[in-house]
C-alpha cells in the first residue's frame, strides 16, 4: 500500500494563493445586478396584485372592468330577465331624440334583436 497519496488534515501540502486571487467586482456590477432583482420582484407584485384582483372580482360577481368601462363617457349595462331593447333604449335616450333611433343603435351594438340575461351592453351615454 503507497502512503504517499494518503494526507492527513494537518499535513495537506499548501497551495500558493497566487492564482486563485479574485479581483473584487466593480460598484456599477453589483447596482446593476440590485436594480435586475428590483425589477424582477417588482413585475412579480404588480403581476400578483392584478391576478389577485380579478380573482377577486370573480369570487364576488365583479370581474376586472375593461378599457372601455373606464372611460367617463360609455355606459354597460347587464341585461336583466325581461328586459326589451325598448325598454333599454327608454331608460337611455337622449332627450329630443327619436326612441327608434335608439333602438336601431341598439341592435347594431347587440348585433340582433335579442337579448340573453347576463349580457353586457358597452355603449356611449348619448347613444
Amino acid at each position: 500500500m503507497n502512503t504517499a497519496a494518503i494526507y492527513n488534515a494537518y499535513e495537506f501540502p499548501q497551495t500558493p494563493l497566487n492564482h486563485l486571487s479574485v479581483r473584487p467586482l466593480p460598484q456599477s456590477v453589483y447596482r446593476r445586478r440590485r436594480l435586475a432583482l428590483l425589477a424582477i420582484v417588482g413585475m412579480i407584485v404588480f403581476v400578483s396584485v392584478l391576478l389577485a384582483n380579478e380573482i377577486m372580482g370573480r369570487i364576488h360577481g365583479v370581474p376586472g372592468g375593461s378599457i372601455v368601462e373606464a372611460s367617463g363617457s360609455s355606459v354597460v349595462y347587464v341585461v336583466q330577465p325581461g328586459d326589451s331593447l325598448w325598454g333599454i333604449a327608454e331608460k337611455f335616450n337622449p332627450k329630443d331624440t327619436d326612441i327608434r333611433h335608439t333602438v336601431d343603435e341598439l341592435v347594431k351594438i347587440v348585433g340582433s334583436s335579442q337579448l340573453q340575461p347576463g349580457q353586457r351592453l358597452v355603449f356611449n351615454k348619448g347613444l
